[in-house]
C-alpha cells in the first residue's frame, strides 16, 4: 500500500521539486514523507538548499522551519537556518503552530545545541494548553508532535483531547486528519518503545 502512495507522490514531482503555490513548504513536506519511508530524493533536497538565502527560506519562519525539518529528516544539518530562526524568534512569531514548527525544526537539526531554547518554548506551549488541547486541531497536532519530540511534557492529556475531537473516524478536514494520524502514530511508537525497554 505504501509503495503505491509513494508512486503517486513522486508522480507529482517536476524538475526536482513539487510545483505548488508553496513550493518550499510542499517540497519539504514531500521530502519528509519520503524520508519516513526510507527514500531520500537528493535532487529535491538540493532544490531546497538552493532556495536558502541569508540563512532563511523566503525570509519566512514557516518556510524555514519546514525546510530545516526536511533537511534534518534527510540527515543534513543546516546551522545558518537554525541560527536565523533562533535569532529572529520573538513576539510576532509567538503562536502555538509557529512555535511548534520552530521547536520541531531545531530538534531535527541539533537538539543539544538548542536545548535551552526548546525547553523554554515547550514551557510556553504548555502554558497555552487548555483542557488538553489548543484552539484548533491542526495547531494542536503541531504542538503535540513538538512536545513529544522534545520529551518535555506528559502528552497523554493532549492525546485524550485529540481522540475526543474525532467525529465519524476523522477530524474534519484532510490536514487535521493527517496531522492527527501522525500524532497518534508517534504516541503509539513512543508507548511501544517504552514497553519494550
Amino acid at each position: 500500500m505504501t509503495s503505491g502512495l509513494v508512486e503517486i507522490l513522486l508522480s507529482k514531482k517536476k524538475d526536482g521539486y513539487w510545483e505548488t503555490d508553496k513550493p518550499v513548504v510542499d517540497t519539504a513536506r514531500a521530502c519528509s514523507a519520503l524520508a519516513g519511508c526510507g527514500i531520500i530524493h537528493s535532487d529535491a533536497i538540493n532544490r531546497i538548499l538552493e532556495r536558502q538565502e541569508d540563512g532563511s527560506w523566503n525570509n519566512n519562519e514557516i518556510d524555514t522551519s519546514y525546510a530545516l525539518i526536511a533537511l534534518g529528516d534527510a540527515g543534513i544539518k543546516n546551522e545558518p537556518g537554525c541560527e536565523w530562526l533562533r535569532r529572529n524568534y520573538g513576539e510576532r512569531w509567538e503562536h502555538v503552530g509557529t512555535t511548534s514548527l520552530i521547536i520541531t525544526a531545531l530538534l531535527r537539526q541539533n537538539k543539544t545545541k538548542y536545548e535551552e531554547f526548546i525547553k523554554d518554548r515547550s514551557s510556553w506551549l504548555l502554558s497555552k494548553r487548555q483542557s488538553g488541547g489548543w484552539t484548533y486541531i491542526a495547531t494542536s497536532n503541531l504542538a503535540i508532535q513538538a512536545l513529544m519530540l522534545a520529551e518535555e511534557a506528559d502528552i497523554t492529556p493532549s492525546i485524550q483531547w485529540l481522540l475526543g475531537k474525532q467525529d465519524n473516524g476523522n477530524w474534519g478536514d484532510i490536514t487535521s486528519t493527517s496531522l492527527s494520524l501522525i500524532s497518534l502514530k508517534m504516541y503509539l511508537d513512543k508507548l511501544n518503545a517504552h514497553l519494550c525497554s
